[in-house]
């Protein structure tokens, strides 16, 4: 990439311009007449939720969406509703809309072509677009600042570098993690003289500033009084229920039981049950896990590196990794080397840590990788220009095709899980692991008001946080053990696994027998409802 547009005729700046924003919306618009968008996970419903105070999130509460920075929140929120489309969602796209508009550009300006720069938008962006996702957001969004920087240093325009450090500070606020990660694999692929220039320095100084005000910022926005029981308990629940640290405990039954606990106990916290004190207690917690010792030391941190890198074959990576690998063979160079490197490197890392697989952090890096031996100043008559556009165009046409396979049968499968749901109820519902439909009940392009009007008790990491529907009803004296243990029971939408944990919590804590008072329709996703029947 540092030696792009060297040799090939660039585009002037205002078609450039005219047509990158041309080739985002248009793609985007196609895209979504042939199948609607849908969230990748259930982190964005949530996040959204968080943002515009429905579903798990009570009204009202300041936008503190945990995994983007808080002034990402705040910028969500302001942009009003517009035909059922709220705020998060328009953000989303915006995003999107701006990382495919700045790499076109940017590919355009450093002489790619307009063949080569439209087919390597189509291929980065089909599923970003279909199956939008913060973490990738984020990432796209750095691939884009990365290539603007490649302009700026051949070009020197102002424009362009306030445009790549702008979209380099968006991705940041989005996602931190998956920004610096990208940037880190961009390091070896980008030029470094602009770095001399002064103005390339006062430009840099003030993104920096820019990225630890906003770090600081969101850092004390959760160091207020109403955040201290989550702040308590967070780190020890992430070594439960992030980092296998209940291997551990169910090796030592006696330290388990020298604590207070019981294995069921072990499992209800790995399962992300924090609504009884009792059990989710961090002083007594962090006491019985360092009894037991430091985290596995992963006789699995192999075969999770092992995990890390077949990963790159999964459908949704095997044709930009396809794209980086034979691209890197026709066009070789020491930076490509050394950014596969640092990127094997650390997913195998991400793999010894406990994380291996995560396809949302891969996929940004794999696309930088896939289209990074485009840009090395290829002649338009060259034979190996002329395989490279070969090789782009079959990927497109291939992963355009999976993506929009893949979308439609998504859809399908969502339609019947929304008309399962279609008589849920507006009262708060204790929502325990994967039984409710949450990417399908709340579409990016807008749910019905019927939906935004449910009440979801989420049991998971937002639990005791101060803007969830549990922590309201806990305060309110109708927590989750307040109502099972009472006669009208809890309404609760769990799988038969949790079920039978919550059964023998029932027996170990409360000398009690669980029962299933009510159960929804057969073939309906609405909640059962259970009660903690004691003194039997």
């Amino acid at each position: 990439m540092a030696e792009a547009g060297g040799e090939a005729r660039r585009s002037p700046a205002w078609l450039a311009l005219a047509t990158a924003l041309a080739t985002a919306s248009a793609l985007l618009v196609v895209l979504y007449m042939l199948s609607p968008p849908r969230w990748e996970t259930n982190d964005d419903v949530a996040m959204s939720m968080v943002t515009h105070g429905y579903g798990i999130a009570a009204p009202g509460a300041p936008p503190y969406l945990m995994f983007s920075n808080v002034l990402w929140g705040y910028m969500a929120r302001s942009i009003p509703a517009f035909g059922g489309l709220l705020g998060y969602s328009s953000a989303t796209i915006a995003a999107l809309l701006i990382a495919c508009a700045g790499l076109t550009y940017g590919m355009l300006r450093l002489g790619a072509g307009r063949v080569l720069s439209l087919s390597a938008a189509g291929l980065l962006f089909v599923r970003p677009m279909l199956f939008p996702q913060f973490t990738v957001n984020a990432g796209m969004l750095m691939v884009a600042a990365a290539i603007l920087w490649c302009v700026h240093s051949v070009e020197r325009p102002a424009r362009t570098l306030v445009a790549s450090a702008l979209l380099a500070l968006l991705s940041y606020v989005i996602r931190s993690q998956e920004c610096l990660l990208v940037l880190a694999v961009a390091l070896p692929l980008l030029p470094w003289r602009p770095l001399r220039s002064r103005r390339v320095q006062v430009v840099l100084l003030a993104v920096c500033c820019a990225i630890a005000a906003a770090a600081i910022f969101d850092h004390r926005a959760y160091q207020t009084k109403e955040w201290q029981e989550f702040n308590a308990l967070n780190p020890v629940r992430a070594r439960l229920t992030d980092f296998r640290a209940g291997e551990s405990l169910r090796n030592r039954p006696d330290i388990v039981e020298r604590h207070g606990y019981s294995l069921n106990d072990v499992a209800l916290m790995e399962k992300w049950f924090f609504v009884d004190p009792g059990i989710a207690n961090p002083v007594r917690l962090d006491a019985m896990l360092s009894e037991a010792g430091p985290l596995p030391r992963q006789d699995h941190a192999w075969a999770n590196a092992l995990i890390s890198l077949k990963a790159l074959g999964h459908p949704s990576l095997w044709v930009f990794v396809v794209v980086g690998v034979l691209g890197a063979m026709l066009r070789p160079s020491r930076g490509l080397f050394m950014a596969w490197a640092i990127f094997l490197a650390a997913i195998v890392a991400m793999g010894f840590l406990g994380r291996p697989g995560i396809i949302r952090v891969y996929l940004p890096v794999v696309s930088l990788l896939a289209i990074a031996p485009l840009l090395q100043g290829a002649r338009a008559v060259s034979v190996r220009n002329r395989a490279l556009f070969a090789l782009l165009l079959m990927a497109v046409a291939v992963n355009a095709f999976n993506v929009l396979s893949e979308s439609r049968s998504t859809n399908t499968v969502d339609a019947h899980a929304r008309a399962r749901i279609a008589g849920f109820p507006d009262y708060p519902v204790v929502i325990w692991g994967g039984g409710f439909p949450f990417e399908a009940a709340y579409p990016v392009l807008g749910a019905s008001q019927a939906v935004l009007d449910y009440k979801l008790y989420g049991l998971g990491v937002s639990t005791l946080a101060p803007f969830s529907v549990a922590h309201a009803e806990a305060r309110a004296g109708r927590g989750m053990i307040a109502r099972l243990l009472s006669g009208e029971g809890v309404p609760l939408v769990a799988s038969d696994e949790e079920i039978r944990l919550l059964g023998v919590y029932c027996r170990e804590h409360h000398g009690g027998q669980l029962q299933q008072t009510e159960r929804p329709p057969e073939a309906a996703g609405g909640p059962s409802r259970y009660r903690c029947v004691q003194g039997r």
